[in-house]
């Protein structure tokens, strides 16, 4: 079932979940997604906990055989909610709601303690014979509960991964309503992991599909070990590493409504009708919008590489939501777009004026990062700082 030469690739990679696990007992009790997260890392323990049972305990593999059911019902969900603790607005935390994720696994635990529960004759038969078997009635029973999980994990998985996707998209327009810079709070990372976990696990499906080959490859026997530990030791560093999106702000009230920007009539009346409750009148979001660039462009509050609505709002005593509103209603652009593109039209002044490097430029006019720059700029301009004032200097 598992290949032998690989078994220390997944043993070095249960001493690694293992160290995460106690480094996140004291993160969790300040924030709940890391207990999400810590939920996650154990079923994945469970899970590739496989090749050293077999290999070392033989006689506990009807035990892991048990486990790794409730597990496997247990990885995406966990994964789904440690992304929402990650995006969440507000200090997130597990409620009763939370409990409907985890109904699948609690209930797959009828399948556990039915397998654990035959004979042990029943179970070689079940799992490891070869050609047809005659099982007995309950053994039978347990062979469809099996197939019903087999054949409702993808299922299940398919939804969260759709589910995580959208809330990762969403987060990201979150972003740029309120934050100027948001380089270290972007979480590409989750997809980049989400998309290996998909490879990882229709590998190891194919993989499974072709247990009867009797040529046995490489790419066959060490693909699933080689991506598994890839993937798990990106998710490890990366998680390790990252804070809640929104942790510097949890003390202030709301976030702003967040609309996209507004380039067609459709977009227009979807923010319309997020904004219908508003008692801000026309008259009051030009004054806005005038006070707005009078801020950010000509008292050039684009400076701040730290900017964030809040602090603008704060700056020119409006609320927040009141900047948000007419940044997405009337000027069309959100927080983020807005304050980059008067930073990058200083930088575009800068690029055709010296010999600064793009470096020194980008952290002149308030980015801090050199990568968060060139994208930036590409957005606004269609050009590479490089480009760009090629382009200038050979102009008349």
């Amino acid at each position: 079932m598992f290949d032998a030469e690989w078994t220390f690739v997944y043993t070095f990679l249960l001493g690694a979940l293992g160290l995460a696990l106690t480094i996140l007992i004291g993160r969790a009790r300040r924030w709940h997604c890391y207990r999400a997260l810590a939920l996650f890392l154990t079923a994945l323990f469970v899970i590739l906990a496989g090749p050293l049972i077999f290999a070392q305990f033989p006689t506990a593999r009807y035990v892991y055989i048990a486990a790794i059911v409730p597990a496997w019902l247990l990885l995406f969900p966990c994964f789904y909610l440690y992304t929402r603790g990650l995006t969440s607005a507000r200090p997130w935390r597990f409620t009763r709601k939370s409990i409907w994720h985890f109904v699948p696994a609690i209930m797959s635990c009828v399948l556990s303690v039915s397998l654990l529960s035959l004979p042990e004759s029943d179970l070689q038969d079940i799992f490891f014979a070869e050609g047809d078997v005659t099982l007995a009635t309950e053994a039978r029973f347990t062979v469809r509960l099996i197939i019903a999980v087999m054949l409702f994990w993808p299922v299940q998985s398919l939804v969260y991964v759709i589910k995580t996707w959208r809330n990762l998209l969403s987060y990201r327009r979150q972003l740029h309503a309120v934050f100027a810079s948001t380089t270290e709070r972007e979480l590409g990372w989750l997809g980049v992991v989400l998309l290996l976990m998909l490879f990882t696990w229709g590998w190891l499906a194919l993989t499974l599909l072709q247990d009867l080959s009797s040529h046995p490859t490489l790419l066959r026997e060490g693909g699933v070990a080689i991506l598994t530990a890839v993937t798990v030791w990106l998710l490890l560093y990366w998680s390790l590493r990252q804070k809640p999106g929104f942790d510097k702000i949890y003390h202030l009230t709301e976030l702003p409504a967040v609309t996209d920007t507004v380039t067609g009539a459709e977009k227009e009346e979807n923010a319309l009708a997020k904004y219908r409750h508003s008692a801000l009148s026309d008259e009051q979001a030009s004054r806005i919008a005038s006070k707005i660039h009078t801020a950010v462009v000509t008292e050039q509050l684009y400076l701040e590489p730290d900017l964030t609505l809040y602090k603008l709002a704060d700056y020119l005593k409006v609320s927040a939501n009141y900047v948000s509103q007419t940044l997405n209603q009337t000027l069309g652009q959100s927080f983020f777009d807005y304050v980059n593109k008067a930073r990058i039209d200083a930088a575009a002044e800068l690029l055709v004026a010296g010999d600064k490097t793009v470096l020194d430029i980008a952290m002149a006019v308030g980015f801090n990062a050199r990568s968060s720059f060139y994208k930036a700029f590409k957005t606004h301009t269609g050009m590479t700082p490089g480009e760009y004032k090629k382009k200038q200097q050979v102009s008349p």
